[in-house]
């Protein structure tokens, strides 16, 4: 009779164990994918958002971008130690804000058109539009060009802006100034374009920005550095 009862608490004890056992390797159900949440622009992204009118913050949204810092970063290889000397030096060395144009320093004009090529851009600066508000005014489709035919059905039209100033300069500085210049032509983009003469059809357009800095520090020139700011901003179909 005890060894009966001593088999069956074994055996208890072994299914016990054994139970124990499943629980252990049982898998757990991974939680449901969470809705992504909204992305808020961080660094300076968001600090130019801040400086625009409340009028131009309801034309764009901005928000960070790798592609663009890296673009940037490697543009800035164009700039040497002899962009510091001379006229260009001068002028940013003042504190100015200075906007690059077709104009401009050579080793600015070639960052420049080495962003224009890593991000291929469609409005692109040359000899006809001297300013950054004339640049951003080219991607409405009301104006039309780049070129043409049925501009207003192009998707994700982009443009970029390069800007140079001296790396001691508050970056809070900076992107008040850049604000300043291309606030209105902002609130100047058009957000529906009619397609017909009468109007039955009408496009609608949103814009998206992003902002991107980089400093390069020239050790020829007793520690002098230069910040290199790029703005991109792209049309986009749809409200």
């Amino acid at each position: 009779m005890k060894l009966k009862k001593i088999a069956s608490l074994m055996l208890a004890g072994v299914m016990a164990v054994s139970m124990l056992a499943g629980c252990a390797t049982t898998s757990v159900d991974p939680e449901p994918n969470q809705p992504e949440e909204p992305t808020t622009p961080t660094g300076y992204s968001a600090t130019l958002q801040k400086k625009l009118s409340a009028h131009a913050n309801d034309s764009i949204t901005l928000s960070d971008s790798n592609e663009l810092n890296n673009a940037l970063n490697y543009a800035a290889g164009f700039v040497g130690d002899a962009t510091i000397t001379g006229e260009f030096g001068d002028e940013i060395f003042d504190g100015k804000v200075t906007y690059v144009d077709y104009w401009s320093n050579a080793a600015l004009v070639e960052a420049r058109d080495s962003l224009y090529d890593a991000l291929s851009v469609k409005v692109k600066d040359d000899t006809t539009y001297f300013n950054a508000s004339n640049l951003i005014a080219r991607l409405d489709p009301a104006g039309k060009a780049p070129s043409d035919p049925a501009y207003y059905t192009k998707k994700d039209v982009n443009t970029v802006l390069l800007y140079a100033v001296a790396g001691n300069v508050s970056m809070e500085n900076v992107m008040e100034e850049i604000a300043n210049d291309i606030d209105q032509a902002i609130v100047g983009l058009t957000e529906s374009y009619k397609v017909t003469d009468n109007g039955t059809s009408d496009a609608f357009f949103n814009y998206t920005g992003s902002v991107a800095t980089c400093t390069k520090t020239y050790e020829a020139g007793h520690g002098m550095s230069v910040t290199l700011v790029a703005v991109e901003i792209v049309r986009h179909i749809g409200k």
